[in-house]
């Protein structure tokens, strides 16, 4: 079982963090939230307080598992899903699996498709750099980091950045490949989301690299209900570039989704 902290009270709401982060990535917006909402925070396998798998390899279908077992656990039989670019795939993983139980999908910087051949290939890349070591783990999160967010903003809080780096050299090598690799093998579920009865809402940065915003728009009108929202100026990290519009944007989402019951 996965480690997670539950807080507040109200409507089921699960944010799941992206790579290389665990669940503090959701600080700075998740004490607005927990005022009206029930919050589970967890880590996902080796990130944070919860331990990597034993034996089966990392997978999206592991992961989205992990959450299905935490809500059965804490009695709660449908919740809002948000996930945070990784956190995303795993969120439509889990739809996938339980339409029945989502009530709502929040993708910040998120996509529902695979990966392409070309982006396999940059995969396979780094996850040869990061599993040699500290030194090269280090390398490669340094120039990801820096691409996460939108320009003026890593010039200006060059903290925030090495905030990335430092939250991502506590995960093992073995498990940021894992990551990764789990990453590179994920099943395309854009037609979850052509099938979705639950409302999907989408987070998109204009200057994000890693979640392109041409890619996103491109998918955010294949569920019945879609809440765009285009962040300027802003990368792949809105929960530290904008907070508090983060905040009140999935607020509403999640005010909508407990309507539609």
């Amino acid at each position: 079982m996965i480690h997670y902290n539950l807080t507040g009270e109200g409507q089921a709401v699960v944010l799941i963090h992206g790579f290389p982060n665990d669940s503090s990535t959701w600080e700075t917006i998740s004490p607005k939230l927990q005022q009206q909402y029930r919050l589970f925070l967890p880590d996902l396998p080796g990130a944070g307080s919860s331990p990597a798998p034993d034996t089966a390899a990392l997978s999206m279908a592991m992961m989205a598992e992990e959450i299905a077992q935490m809500l059965t656990k804490e009695g709660v039989d449908k919740a809002i899903l948000v996930g945070h670019s990784m956190g995303g795939y795993v969120a439509m993983e889990f739809a996938s699996r339980y339409p029945e139980r989502v009530l709502g999908i929040s993708l910040v910087h998120s996509l529902a498709n695979a990966d392409n051949e070309e982006k396999k290939a940059n995969r396979k890349k780094a996850i040869s750099l990061m599993s040699k070591g500290n030194t090269e783990q280090e390398t490669f999160l340094r120039g990801m980091a820096q691409n996460l967010f939108a320009a003026s903003f890593a010039k200006a809080h060059p903290h925030v950045v090495s905030s990335v780096v430092t939250s991502g050299m506590k995960i093992s090598p073995t498990n940021l490949a894992a990551f990764y690799t789990a990453i590179m093998h994920r099943q395309d579920h854009q037609e979850v989301l052509r099938q979705a009865t639950f409302p999907v809402q989408w987070i998109i940065g204009d200057e994000d690299t890693a979640t392109r915003m041409e890619d996103a728009l491109k998918q955010a009108h294949l569920a019945a209900v879609n809440k765009v929202s285009v962040y300027s100026p802003c990368g792949h990290m809105s929960m530290l570039e904008h907070p508090d519009r983060l905040a009140d944007d999935v607020m509403r989402f999640f005010n909508y989704c407990t309507q539609q019951t």
